[in-house]
């Protein structure tokens, strides 16, 4: 065997190997006058939207209720918050499911696409995507390795569930938490599913809060992110 020393261009070369991966986007709405610009937005799930309110008096809703905001989000559906709001608010919502969310202005706008309103079009993501599924008491496959920008989609076909990380860097059912939405991250038996993107390198073990629990207890799994581009202290072998 023979070792060779590693020299700033190779290093160089596997980080950018590493940043070449196709990391979810954020994209930018403004709020100004009677509209939201662009009123038409696609985008892939995971990817982030941030509603910049440019002047008026205004809020985001959703058509269908899962989101409301301005200043602040609703956590909970009709908590107050989002309310109408003349500053100059900016608010992120993350769109973790595949669909067409309509939403609109409610001094301004209603639902169906009436007056001051838009549509954010979300499709399956063009970076990897590896699918982890609960049915009865696990999750198949319940250990994986991925790259870092990779997705995994959490898929529930049958019980009562969600999923939770140990460092509570995400928690999913009907919706996520902390992404701009009010849906419930608690366990749910509806046939759920979700998008959720692992940038960062290392080990993230996650569970079933129902039936399972932090460090590998009960209904349980890890996702392993790695870098297939491995860099030898010594040299390459």
């Amino acid at each position: 065997m023979q070792y060779f020393k590693i020299t700033t261009t190779l290093v160089l070369l596997a980080l950018l190997s590493i940043s070449a991966k196709s990391f979810s986007a954020t994209h930018n709405v403004q709020v100004s006058g009677l509209t939201f610009t662009p009123a038409i937005l696609n985008i892939e799930a995971g990817d982030t939207v941030i509603f910049t309110n440019v002047s008026g008096f205004h809020n985001v809703k959703a058509d269908d209720g899962s989101f409301r905001c301005s200043t602040d989000c609703e956590v909970t559906p009709n908590d107050g918050g989002g309310a109408l709001s003349s500053a100059a608010w900016v608010a992120e919502i993350t769109f973790n499911s595949i669909g067409s969310f309509n939403y609109f202005c409610e001094a301004h706008g209603g639902v169906g696409g009436a007056g001051m309103s838009g549509v954010i079009n979300v499709i399956a993501p063009t970076a990897t995507v590896h699918e982890i599924r609960s049915d009865g008491f696990t999750f198949t496959p319940d250990d994986i390795t991925i790259a870092p920008g990779d997705i995994v989609n959490f898929i529930n076909d049958q019980g009562v569930h969600n999923v939770r990380a140990d460092d509570d860097s995400f928690e999913c059912s009907d919706g996520c938490l902390d992404t701009g939405k009010n849906l419930s991250s608690e366990p749910s038996s509806t046939n759920w599913s979700v998008f959720v993107t692992f940038d960062a390198l290392g080990d993230v073990p996650y569970y079933c809060e129902q039936h399972g629990g932090t460090g590998g207890s009960g209904m349980s799994g890890i996702v392993r992110v790695s870098s297939s581009d491995t860099i030898f202290i010594n040299g390459f072998e």
